[in-house]
């Protein structure tokens, strides 16, 4: 299992990979471009990485906790890493294989990849604010009380 401050750097570098990826994704001319696919494959991997560890790890304890506001919590949180992965593996895979854009053409694609690195780092967000304060909190606790 992964320490608290494994999950938090994990939790920064997905942060700073989606910074650099938002400027790629606004500029059209990098579409296709193989270091920037690479990049994007490194971000889905930590992305998709990040979201298995709390999955067997993580939101497996906090599922199982005797307090129903934890459990609703990671359940609200465990919800969205599925609807995520789901969005995020489709948008991946095509980043790469699109048909260049004819003259004029506007490019939903392009807005809806913005808008699941945009989903990425509001998700690494609440996590920073949210889910790592509740777990440092329940881990002081005695266990007595859990």
């Amino acid at each position: 299992m992964y320490t608290v401050e494994e999950l938090q750097q994990q939790n920064q570098d997905i942060a700073d990979l989606s910074q650099v990826l938002q400027v790629l994704v606004e500029n059209p001319q990098v579409r296709g471009n193989p270091y920037a696919c690479d990049l994007l494959s490194k971000f889905f991997d930590k992305v998709w990485m990040h979201l298995v560890f709390e999955d067997k790890s993580l939101y497996s304890d906090l599922l199982l906790h005797h307090d129903s506001e934890v459990v609703k919590i990671a359940t609200v949180f465990h919800d969205s890493a599925k609807a995520l992965k789901k969005r995020f593996r489709k948008h991946v895979k095509q980043w790469c294989h699109v048909e260049p854009l004819k003259a004029g053409e506007t490019d939903a694609f392009q807005e809806e990849m913005l808008s699941v690195i945009s989903d990425v780092m509001r998700r690494v967000k609440s996590e920073n604010d949210e889910i790592i304060p509740l777990v440092k909190r329940l881990q002081q606790q005695p266990i007595a009380a859990q």
